[in-house]
Protein backbone atom coordinates (compact mmCIF):
# COMPACT_ATOMS: atom_id res chain seq x y z
CA UNK A 1 0.00 0.00 0.00
CA UNK A 2 0.97 3.52 -0.77
CA UNK A 3 0.34 6.70 0.96
CA UNK A 4 0.11 8.35 -1.95
CA UNK A 5 -3.43 6.66 -2.35
CA UNK A 6 -4.77 8.16 0.44
CA UNK A 7 -7.21 10.89 0.32
CA UNK A 8 -7.23 13.21 2.62
CA UNK A 9 -10.28 11.64 4.71
CA UNK A 10 -8.37 8.60 4.78
CA UNK A 11 -5.48 10.49 6.50
CA UNK A 12 -7.22 12.60 8.45
CA UNK A 13 -9.39 9.26 10.15
CA UNK A 14 -5.98 8.24 10.66
CA UNK A 15 -3.79 10.44 12.19
CA UNK A 16 -6.61 12.35 14.11
CA UNK A 17 -6.95 10.22 17.12
CA UNK A 18 -3.23 10.00 16.92
CA UNK A 19 -2.69 13.50 16.97
CA UNK A 20 -5.42 13.89 19.89
CA UNK A 21 -3.66 11.14 22.00
CA UNK A 22 -0.62 13.42 21.63
CA UNK A 23 -2.07 16.78 21.97
CA UNK A 24 -4.15 15.14 25.51
CA UNK A 25 -0.97 13.81 26.90
CA UNK A 26 1.22 17.12 26.51
CA UNK A 27 -1.85 19.19 28.32
CA UNK A 28 -1.89 16.43 31.05
CA UNK A 29 2.31 15.77 31.18
CA UNK A 30 1.45 12.22 30.73
CA UNK A 31 4.24 10.71 28.72
CA UNK A 32 2.29 7.30 28.23
CA UNK A 33 -0.69 9.26 26.54
CA UNK A 34 1.71 11.45 24.62
CA UNK A 35 3.68 8.74 23.27
CA UNK A 36 1.09 5.71 22.66
CA UNK A 37 1.38 6.26 18.97
CA UNK A 38 4.65 6.85 18.53
CA UNK A 39 7.51 4.42 16.51
CA UNK A 40 9.94 3.27 18.52
CA UNK A 41 12.75 5.92 17.05
CA UNK A 42 10.76 8.63 17.97
CA UNK A 43 9.69 7.34 21.65
CA UNK A 44 13.73 6.46 22.01
CA UNK A 45 14.30 9.92 21.59
CA UNK A 46 12.29 11.35 24.64
CA UNK A 47 13.16 11.15 27.84
CA UNK A 48 9.89 11.03 30.49
CA UNK A 49 11.30 13.66 32.56
CA UNK A 50 12.53 16.47 29.93
CA UNK A 51 8.83 15.39 28.83
CA UNK A 52 7.43 16.84 31.70
CA UNK A 53 9.66 19.55 31.78
CA UNK A 54 8.66 20.90 28.26
CA UNK A 55 5.31 20.60 28.96
CA UNK A 56 5.60 22.76 32.11
CA UNK A 57 7.22 25.18 30.33
CA UNK A 58 5.16 25.55 26.99
CA UNK A 59 1.61 25.51 29.31
CA UNK A 60 3.66 28.40 31.65
CA UNK A 61 4.38 30.55 28.16
CA UNK A 62 1.29 29.33 25.91
CA UNK A 63 -1.43 28.03 28.60
CA UNK A 64 -3.41 24.96 27.38
CA UNK A 65 -3.95 23.75 23.78
CA UNK A 66 -6.87 24.17 22.32
CA UNK A 67 -8.71 23.59 18.66
CA UNK A 68 -6.81 22.64 15.32
CA UNK A 69 -7.32 23.53 11.87
CA UNK A 70 -5.74 21.39 9.22
CA UNK A 71 -3.63 23.31 7.03
CA UNK A 72 -2.33 20.69 4.56
CA UNK A 73 -1.23 17.49 3.95
CA UNK A 74 2.40 16.17 2.31
CA UNK A 75 2.17 12.70 0.83
CA UNK A 76 5.05 10.26 0.36
CA UNK A 77 5.24 6.18 -0.26
CA UNK A 78 5.50 5.07 2.99
CA UNK A 79 4.43 8.13 4.88
CA UNK A 80 2.36 11.77 4.98
CA UNK A 81 2.46 14.71 7.48
CA UNK A 82 -0.57 16.73 8.65
CA UNK A 83 0.44 20.35 9.33
CA UNK A 84 -2.48 22.22 11.62
CA UNK A 85 -2.73 25.83 12.92
CA UNK A 86 -2.97 24.48 17.03
CA UNK A 87 -4.58 26.96 19.21
CA UNK A 88 -3.09 28.08 22.68
CA UNK A 89 -5.09 29.74 25.26
CA UNK A 90 -2.08 32.50 25.54
CA UNK A 91 -0.24 31.62 22.03
CA UNK A 92 1.64 34.92 20.66
CA UNK A 93 0.62 34.54 16.57
CA UNK A 94 -0.04 31.30 15.17
CA UNK A 95 1.50 27.88 16.69
CA UNK A 96 2.09 25.10 14.04
CA UNK A 97 1.71 21.70 14.76
CA UNK A 98 3.12 18.96 12.71
CA UNK A 99 2.67 15.07 12.63
CA UNK A 100 3.97 12.19 10.21
CA UNK A 101 2.36 9.12 10.04
CA UNK A 102 5.07 6.34 9.10
CA UNK A 103 3.26 2.95 7.55
CA UNK A 104 6.06 0.44 8.98
CA UNK A 105 5.12 -3.57 8.81
CA UNK A 106 1.50 -2.73 7.86
CA UNK A 107 0.76 -0.86 10.90
CA UNK A 108 0.59 3.17 10.89
CA UNK A 109 2.90 5.09 13.62
CA UNK A 110 3.79 8.55 14.62
CA UNK A 111 7.03 9.34 13.19
CA UNK A 112 7.64 12.90 14.29
CA UNK A 113 5.99 15.27 16.28
CA UNK A 114 6.52 19.22 16.57
CA UNK A 115 4.71 21.93 18.15
CA UNK A 116 6.34 25.76 16.73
Amino acid sequence: MSCHDLDDDACRKIAEPMMDDTMDGFARHDYQRHTRHFSVALKSGIDPDAFVAECQAQRSAWGAPGTRELVCIFRKEKSFTLVWNQSFERADGQIMAVLTIALKGGRYFVDYFLIH
